[in-house]
């Protein structure tokens, strides 16, 4: 029986292939973005994490003491993402017999040049404590992990190698355990080899033991660890935290920030969130556009259904008349859009497994997760694609029984058409959905409307420097380097090596120098005023900068003078500020002569003498594109030296031409020591890109909407023509004009547009306020963007009525009157 209701149900369903496929379609759209979504979710906030006990792992923070709003403001950043100094992990909870946690780990990561051929191979690393492998479970598939006894000072070095590295660089050779390798200025002996796929969050090409690489009784600085633990049995995040809060906060500030200000805290989160908060802001974004695209496929799914049940109601009442059961027509119909719904979960499924490798392939969709973690299509998503599906197909199934219930036999055999009643019922739904379409694709198109405003004017921002001719290369100096007797000579000659390259034009470096111990941020004080310049309004870093620094960048010098060799270390203190900080420390004033009082550490407070001010500049932001102007103070390298300069080198021709030069340059004068080099211009176009993905991401969606209420849009306008075909002829012979009949028509498109735009611009405002963190240069409620979309949405709407409007302006007056 049930194979003899699926022939007939597909025999009827090919006599209408144009619903099939369009119904397919919608839906199969709809049910592959909820799968999309919902993996990208899922992936982050519903997974088990790919660890064991993961639900009793936590990570651990070193934030401030929230005394003031603006340090309860950072410490909310921090949650979660700020790492523990190594001294604190060290001295305190390595040895502190904690009765919530029953293991602590830390770890950190770092790029390292592996010397197996002519040139090094830089790659990534992990510095971790000894038990970490053990907490996450994890066991080498090569020989052994890390033991309490590597992690000591004094012992030999070893190292345990990921099992692609190990692949690619040693030939998957079982006798490369014991055997040395050189990794940077150090050799190590490797003890074990990981299982494939793992990396530990950051792609780790191998792990070093943290103490002989980190400790700072060997080393000049001191390192930060990210700190994780796990829960003791019976014990929660609770209870932890309020362990946690016992501690002396004297005892975390000596120990990370000697002098500090800011007394500092321990503050337990669960290991997840360590995840969510970098994909926070995509995953809504992606969520809301997916609940658009699928509401939109899913009315459009519903008005196709209507209209064919409608013009089904003929078929129906003659089956009634030859004794047809109603529950038969409706078992009929019923397994006609099953097979629909099938079909379209089966297409969704491709489109969410194309879909997913698209988003793998996007980099600025990459965040800090571990192996394991990523998008995909599993049991668990399938699952859900199939809860929609039957979501779905229950929905569907109120049409029929609707629809045959309501059938009148004698009407529909005399009359040829859907009864006053269902035709009025239909239309109505038939409406709304188109409504609720146009309603959804307009809060697409402002989303997609804004994205693309804030490319445009990305991809045309002042940048306050000129990145076309720059190349910019970086040195790691060796630890034993990295006093300033040693590496301040080393950084002037690689500045004077730099400017004599081949087409090299003009050579400098930058290095950013914090202004106050970790976690705080230096008191600034401008004279003659007692209170300090607000946070909010003070750098918390530095920049110390060669002289020409600023000509080399292309960077303006607005007033004053650019900083000289004379600026030396027994020079006068001297500082340039940029434009932003000079009008805001000394509005109406010239802050050429000004002074500031930097006060970063009780006793050891400087006066600064402003000899200039530049423009504002973006050159030494992470995030050149989207990052947000504000103070910068900038002092002579000498007065303010850091042990990790930046180099930038300006050319009249291709930077490109520059890249393996700058890198053999840093290689010979820093041997075995890991060196990069790239153009600046790549990477202002790496977070073009980016910001160009989300807004392509959006546009897509919003255009396979908008399609999508066009094809309600036409398919409702096409019933009401059929349907109201002899009250066309009527007007028609009574003197209506072609023109005429066809405004009819296209008035009625106008109501929907208009009842669509209605619903959906104030729906837009709302909803766009989502994207406003990712937009620059216009609000979520820019009125150019809701004007275009309005009308471009009214242009489109009034095209896709377009041939309904035309046949009923060709209706024949008497063949109509013949057919009532």
């Amino acid at each position: 029986m049930i194979l003899s209701d699926i022939r007939i149900s597909l025999r009827s369903l090919l006599k209408s292939p144009g619903f099939v496929l369009t119904a397919v379609l919608s839906l199969g759209l709809g049910l592959g973005a909820g799968a999309a979504a919902f993996s990208v979710i899922d992936s982050i906030r519903f997974r088990a994490l790919p660890f064991r006990d993961a639900d009793r792992l936590v990570v651990l923070s070193e934030v401030p003491l929230a005394e003031t709003p603006s340090q309860a403001a950072q410490a909310a950043k921090c949650r979660g993402t700020c790492d523990v100094s190594y001294e604190t992990f060290a001295k305190l909870l390595r040895v502190y017999p904690f009765h919530s946690m029953d293991k602590v780990s830390g770890y950190t990561s770092g790029m390292k040049a592996l010397n197996d051929g002519d040139e090094p191979i830089l790659v990534r690393g992990g510095v971790v404590s000894n038990n970490l492998f053990n907490l996450l479970g994890v066991e080498p598939a090569l020989g052994r992990a890390f033991s309490p006894d590597d992690d000591r000072l004094g012992v030999p070095l070893v190292v345990v190698l990921s099992h692609d590295l190990w692949a690619q660089h040693f030939g998957s050779s079982r006798a490369i355990l014991g055997q040395t390798i050189k990794l940077s200025d150090s050799r190590y002996t490797v003890i074990g080899v990981m299982p494939p796929r793992f990396d530990h969050e950051v792609g780790s090409q191998f792990w070093l033991p943290a103490v002989p690489t980190l400790d700072p009784s060997t080393r000049p600085s001191i390192r930060s660890l990210t700190v994780i633990g796990r829960l003791a049995p019976g014990r929660n995040l609770a209870e932890l935290n309020a362990e946690l809060a016992t501690l002396d906060p004297k005892s975390l500030a000596s120990a990370s920030a000697q002098g500090a200000k800011v007394q500092m805290r321990l503050e337990a989160t669960e290991l997840r969130a360590r995840y969510t908060g970098s994909t926070k802001s995509h995953d809504l974004i992606f969520g809301a556009i997916v609940a658009c695209v699928l509401l939109i496929a899913c009315t459009n799914l519903a008005n196709l259904v209507l209209v064919r049940a409608l013009h089904q109601q003929r078929e129906l009442a003659l089956r009634k008349a030859l004794g047809a059961r109603p529950g038969r027509l409706v078992r009929d119909l019923l397994t006609q859009y099953a097979l629909v719904v099938a079909a379209a979960t089966v297409g969704g499924l491709l489109f969410a497994t194309w879909f997913l490798q698209v988003l793998h392939s996007v980099a600025v969709l990459e965040s800090l997760r571990p192996t394991g973690m990523e998008y995909r299509l599993d049991v668990r998503v399938i699952g859900f694609v199939l809860l929609l599906a039957l979501a779905a197909l229950g929905l569907l199934a109120i049409v029929p029984a609707r629809m045959v219930s309501r059938t009148e036999v004698q009407q529909h055999i005399r009359e040829g058409a859907p009864t006053a009643t269902g035709g009025r019922w239909g239309s109505r739904a038939q409406r709304g959905f188109v409504v609720v379409q146009i309603a959804s694709a307009v809060v697409l198109l402002v989303g997609a409307g804004l994205m693309v405003k804030t490319v445009l004017r990305l991809s045309h921002l002042d940048l306050g420097f000129d990145a076309a001719p720059l190349a910019v290369g970086s040195p790691s100096y060796p630890h034993p380097w990295r006093v300033k007797e040693k590496y301040v000579p080393v950084t002037r000659q690689l500045q004077f090596d730099m400017a004599q390259l081949p087409g090299v034009t003009a050579a400098s470096y930058r290095a950013e120098v914090p202004l106050g111990p970790r976690g705080t941020t230096a008191d600034l004080r401008l004279e003659g005023q007692a209170a300090p310049i607000p946070h909010d309004a003070a750098p918390s870093t530095g920049f110390s900068v060669s002289p020409g620094y600023f000509k080399t960048l292309g960077i303006a010098l607005i007033r004053g003078r650019d900083f000289t060799d004379q600026d030396g270390e027994l020079g006068i203190p001297v500082a340039i500020v940029n434009d932003w900080a000079a009008r805001r420390w000394w509005p109406g004033r010239d802050a050429v002569g000004q002074t500031i009082r930097v006060d970063s550490v009780p006793g050891q407070g400087m006066t600064l003498t402003v000899i200039g001010v530049v423009g504002n500049n973006r050159a030494a932001q992470a995030n050149l594109l989207l990052a947000e102007d504000g103070p910068e103070l900038y002092r002579p390298y000498d007065q303010m030296p850091s042990a990790f300069p930046t180099f930038y080198l300006k050319t009249g021709g291709a930077p490109s031409s520059l890249l393996r030069p700058v890198r053999q340059l840093l290689a010979r004068s820093v041997p075995d020591r890991p060196v990069q080099a790239q153009l600046v211009s790549v990477q202002v176009a790496d977070q073009l890109s980016g910001v160009r993905m989300n807004a392509f991401e959006i546009i897509g969606f919003a255009l396979v909407g908008l399609a999508l209420a066009l094809v309600g849009i036409h398919g409702v306008l096409s019933y009401a023509v059929g349907r109201r075909t002899q009250e066309i002829g009527v007007r028609g012979a009574l003197g209506a004009t072609r023109g005429h009949i066809a405004a009819t028509v296209l008035a009625d498109a106008g109501r929907l547009v208009v009842a669509g735009l209605a619903i959906g611009l104030p729906v837009a405002a709302l909803a766009t306020k989502v994207i406003e963190g990712v937009l620059y240069g216009t609000s979520p409620t820019d009125p150019s963007v809701y004007l275009a979309v309005a009308v471009g949405v009214a242009v489109v709407a009034f095209g896709a009525s377009y041939f309904p409007a035309r046949r009923a302006a060709r209706v024949d007056p008497i063949v109509a009157l013949r057919a009532t």
